[in-house]
């Protein structure tokens, strides 16, 4: 689940700012990157029985993936806008997704935890596809290396951690639906090293395909490299793939969705039925007033300060406090 949350919606768009921001060393910021986020992986293994959120807590994480929902989806409806549905107004294709969503929500949770496994086959399929370009990839495009300033690793590292946004959904998975599984340090380095794989490759692609002037000016390189690709059973391989990144993207967007269930559903004696419908009135209209250019410009670029305080900051503050709570209370007993 963790996989199709960290990769989803972003994976067709991240490599733009890591490489525009990086420059040619952007690969391996990523890479420094992935090995930050594993040890952040380890601790919340460690650690993710002190996740306990209180009221306020709670509320503030519902809002925070409420934004990233809202976030994903003006971005989703976006693409849609440009690559396929010129002619379409936006509340009917949202109206649609809003709709799948829901009858999800209200679904039995494994509806929501099996989902992932229907798009598995999809996701190899994009892979294979995507491969089909390594003939034209230019592999001088990233020496000299070791170019890149200590201002570009900086913004480098920070745009890289856009493939990890929702990482912190593993303390409430991890505490919820995975609690009597034993979880050590190996499989985790193994599903770290399968995302890690997977979204570096795709920055090592785009870097080979694209030209650093060039990828200024593409902001969704994994789109444009399937669009040069040529097929005799598909006119337009690009456009055969965003069907298949909007089913892996709203597996993304329910997982979130199942974030704010499991979190509501703490709520002893009140049913969360009426506040997901509510939820869903929100993230139907929300997102209309997100989907110009500039408004996405403004989420591709600023959402990312939202993973410091979510991902990293309160989780940490979080778990100290109940640990330290917690220890104070066995002593006193």
């Amino acid at each position: 689940m963790l996989f199709f949350i960290e990769t989803g919606v972003i994976y067709i768009s991240f490599q733009q700012g890591v490489i525009d921001y990086g420059g040619r060393d952007a690969w391996i910021m990523f890479g420094v990157a992935s090995i930050f986020m594993y040890l952040l992986l380890f601790f919340y293994e460690k650690n993710y029985k002190f996740f306990r959120l209180g009221k306020i807590t709670k509320w503030i994480y519902i809002l925070y993936w409420l934004v990233v929902i809202i976030s994903f989806l003006s971005y989703m409806q976006y693409t849609l806008n440009v690559w396929i549905i010129q002619n379409m107004p936006p509340f009917y294709s949202l109206l649609a997704i809003v709709l799948v969503t829901l009858y999800i929500s209200l679904s039995r949770p494994s509806t929501t935890v099996n989902l992932g496994v229907l798009i598995i086959p999809l996701v190899f399929i994009f892979i294979v596809f995507i491969l089909l370009a390594t003939h034209v990839l230019k592999f001088s495009n990233i020496l000299p290396i070791g170019t890149s300033t200590v201002p570009q690793w900086l913004k480098g590292m920070h745009y890289s951690l856009t493939a990890f946004i929702g990482i912190e959904s593993y303390l409430m998975l991890r505490k919820n639906v995975l609690k009597d599984e034993e979880i050590k340090g190996k499989p985790i380095l193994i599903f770290h090293l399968i995302v890690s794989i997977f979204m570096g490759a795709s920055v090592i692609g785009a870097e080979f395909y694209f030209m650093l002037k060039e990828i200024r000016l593409i902001p969704d390189p994994i789109l444009y490299i399937l669009k040069s690709q040529k097929v005799t059973f598909v006119k337009r391989l690009d456009i055969f793939f965003i069907y298949i990144w909007l089913a892996w993207s709203l597996v993304t967007i329910n997982l979130f969705l199942f974030n704010i269930r499991i979190a509501l559903s703490t709520q002893e004696g009140k049913n969360p039925k009426p506040l997901l419908f509510i939820i869903h009135g929100i993230i139907m209209i929300a997102p209309l007033f997100f989907i110009g250019v500039g408004q996405v410009e403004f989420i591709r670029k600023y959402l990312i300060y939202l993973f410091y305080p979510f991902s990293i900051i309160l989780p940490m503050i979080i778990i100290l406090f109940n640990r330290r709570r917690d220890s104070k209370c066995d002593k006193s007993q």
